[in-house]
């Protein structure tokens, strides 16, 4: 399924998200949010209400600070170690191996041989970058097609935010007019980009009916099923 909404234009630069847009994200971030946990559970016991309450808290002090969702996580196992009486110098030790615990499930990700094959045929064609507010390094999971990696809270505002738009049109040396943004999620991918200036497609994974999804307030100017659909952009 092909849908446009608005005008399109040829673009110069493709940027997409990455987490449920190039592959499935529901089970590898759940599983690598238990076996962080489970690693921390080796050092001190503790209920996981309480490790979510120690995250929401951060978030509410300092919403911006805590876009960049790695620095939140650190910050979050911290508090939860110092309440149960953890010194300093066991929080690093503890943080580092939980986090390298994290990080490897992070990446347990298999990413569609038709999607990879896809991005490889269309970097032959653009420049393509990586737009992302999640932890995932697309190199470790066999990603190697983006030009420009930028990651929500490390590289400025998360998506909504304009920031890595506007930093990828002046690293590619275009306008964001000029950008074709790819992304399942209405709000961060399709709002963001439509904001910022850029065209986007919506990657509509459950295929539903935009018309019936309430925080639809920016229409896509492409609405597709699956990334592959995109194939009419090769030239």
């Amino acid at each position: 399924m092909l849908h446009f909404y608005r005008t399109f234009t040829q673009p110069k630069v493709i940027s997409f998200d990455l987490d449920d847009t190039l592959y499935d994200n529901y089970h590898v971030i759940r599983q690598a949010e238990q076996a962080f946990l489970d690693c921390l559970q080796q050092f001190v016991q503790f209920a996981p209400e309480q490790w979510q309450q120690y995250k929401q808290q951060l978030l509410q002090q300092d919403p911006i600070r805590y876009e960049d969702v790695v620095a939140w996580r650190q910050a979050a196992a911290t508090c939860l170690l110092q309440s149960l009486g953890k010194q300093p110098y066991e929080i690093n030790k503890i943080l580092n191996e939980s986090m390298a615990v994290f990080v490897e499930w992070r990446h347990k990700i298999e990413v569609p041989l038709a999607n990879q094959h896809f991005l490889t045929q269309l970097a032959k064609c653009y420049p393509l970058a990586a737009i992302s507010n999640g932890n995932v390094y697309p190199p470790k999971i066999g990603l190697h097609q983006f030009s420009l990696m930028l990651r929500g809270g490390e590289h400025g505002r998360a998506k909504p935010h304009s920031d890595l738009f506007q930093q990828t049109a002046k690293h590619f040396s275009c306008n964001t007019n000029e950008i074709l943004h790819v992304g399942d999620n209405l709000i961060t991918d399709v709002q963001g980009a439509v904001i910022s200036g850029c065209q986007a497609v919506w990657i509509n994974t459950n295929q539903e009916s935009i018309r019936h999804i309430s925080e639809a307030s920016h229409l896509p100017t492409i609405e597709v099923f699956d990334v592959t659909e995109l194939n009419f952009l090769l030239k």
